[in-house]
């Protein structure tokens, strides 16, 4: 499954889920035709430059990728794709600007959960299969509002004829990897509604769009905003962009939130993607205007307590707060830090910054208490982190001396961030005392390591394959039983 961690460039020279010689960019979103038929819509791009080419017989160059996909439900293969795609046809071999080349599938599937087996071969190339295996839900019920998901594009523009990537009239190539370089100013997106006629009945459909940050959950930039309000029919197409010109480097969530027409909430999609835009900081002179007299920071004026009081903001912190801690935070003056920590606070709760802030540092206090050490303060500590940025979990369960496992910890949130049954494995690799690091989680954006209970008992267990996810079960395991029923 997809994640997201630090901002990377992406070149479609390295586009796939593949790691060597062939390089593809697959995409595939689930989808209703008429009377809530579902179908999957499978897009292949394959890098020109990344296969081989050979004589065809028409004595041009010619690509040819031969690609499988099977559907499967439990041990059964529900439904095969199952083609050769060919590159566009050259004189020359030598040529080195060739150029990507692409295709879309569509295949109607049952309603149900589907896993997908990709392979894809070169057939001029390496004569071994490629694989690829993700997961996909086809859920529409007939009496409930659904949506397609999100999806996100390059461009937007109207189509003045017929090709691949034409949908809706308009021509709509994928972003690969949800990945908005510097030199993309707009960011369209595309939502289909389904259901809103029975569900709605007359009544009109509002919609909501927005950009928030990934980090913080917090609105971009208010002025964003996209309100819209649609007639109930068998599709809702929601179609628009985002101006994401001067929008910071950093990890967000596109959101669409569906109203009925007394803005009571129906539905809420969201999609991840990371933005480059370096040439556009945080800049620091932008709190110049901002008065902080009669606030609760207009005494904080204790340098070295100021400091580490933003410091420790770090866990709730967007990207391009977090990239000015690290560059900046020395060179600025006492004032502007009293500005910037204030300003901080009130973005988030403009009604009561200050108990905000109280109840912030109350959780920072225990951290201190509980993960802190002389060498690393406690919000710098994974455990910390996780706490500060998510709150305090429902359950933990700690396991310090397992005869046979590494010392480790289980976090589970019933409840987060609209995902159920959150959990964090954390564990002290080289028995260092507290300073534990999170191993695995299965909270979207944060580390997944589907080796991890290899890795808590791999110094006892090294007979093994280090990539086997399950170690061999000994008398007194527990890491089942605290992963699944806690």
């Amino acid at each position: 499954m997809k994640k997201y961690t630090v901002l990377f460039l992406l070149l479609l020279a390295a586009m796939s889920p593949f790691a060597q010689g062939l390089k593809t960019f697959i995409s595939h979103k689930g989808y209703c035709a008429h009377n809530l038929q579902p179908y999957i819509e499978y897009t292949f791009i394959v890098g020109g430059n990344t296969v081989q080419y050979e004589l065809n017989k028409q004595n041009k160059y010619e690509a040819d990728v031969e690609i499988r996909v099977d559907m499967m439900q439990a041990d059964t293969l529900v439904k095969q794709l199952h083609y050769i795609l060919s590159s566009d046809q050259f004189a020359d071999s030598a040529r080195a600007d060739k150029p990507d080349f692409a295709d879309v599938q569509n295949v109607p599937l049952p309603q149900g959960e589907y896993f997908l087996y990709f392979y894809i071969k070169d057939l001029h190339g390496d004569t071994n299969w490629l694989t690829y295996i993700d997961k996909i839900t086809l859920d529409f019920p007939e009496d409930q509002l659904s949506t397609s998901k999100i999806s996100l594009y390059k461009t937007f523009t109207r189509a003045q004829s017929q090709g691949l990537f034409v949908k809706y009239g308009y021509f709509l190539p994928p972003l690969y990897s949800n990945f908005v370089p510097e030199s993309q100013y707009t960011l369209p997106f595309a939502l289909e509604v389904y259901n809103t006629e029975r569900v709605l009945g007359k009544g009109k459909l509002k919609a909501k769009c927005f950009i928030e940050d990934a980090y913080t959950r917090l609105l971009v930039n208010p002025s964003n905003v996209l309100d819209m309000t649609y007639e109930p029919k068998e599709v809702v197409l929601i179609l628009n962009e985002f101006n994401v010109f001067s929008l910071l480097s950093g990890n967000y969530f596109v959101v669409v939130e569906l109203l009925d027409e007394n803005d009571s909430l129906l539905h809420v999609d969201r999609i991840f993607f990371q933005k480059s835009n370096p040439s556009v900081q945080l800049n620091i002179e932008d709190y110049n205007n901002l008065d902080v007299n009669g606030t609760f920071v207009e005494f904080d004026t204790n340098r070295k307590v100021l400091i580490e009081n933003v410091k420790c903001l770090f866990p709730i912190s967007n990207y391009a707060e977090r990239q000015f801690y690290d560059t900046r935070l020395k060179d600025v003056s006492t004032d502007q830090l009293q500005r910037f920590f204030y300003s901080f606070w009130l973005k988030r709760d403009p009604r009561n910054p200050e108990e905000a802030w109280l109840k912030y540092k109350k959780l920072v206090d225990l951290v201190e208490m509980k993960y802190g050490s002389i060498q690393v303060r406690g919000y710098l500590t994974d455990r910390g982190r996780v706490m500060l940025q998510y709150g305090q979990p429902n359950e933990i369960n700690e396991v310090p001396s397992d005869p046979v496992t590494l010392p480790y910890e289980i976090w589970h949130y019933y409840y987060l961030h609209n995902q159920t049954n959150v959990k964090f494995v954390f564990y002290d690799p080289v028995l260092t005392g507290n300073d534990y690091e999170l191993l695995h989680s299965n909270m979207y954006g944060e580390v997944s390591n589907p080796n991890w209970k290899m890795m808590l008992v791999r110094k006892i267990q090294t007979q093994q394959d280090l990539y086997d996810p399950n170690p061999v079960d000994y008398w007194g395991n527990s890491m089942d039983d605290y992963w699944r029923y806690h």
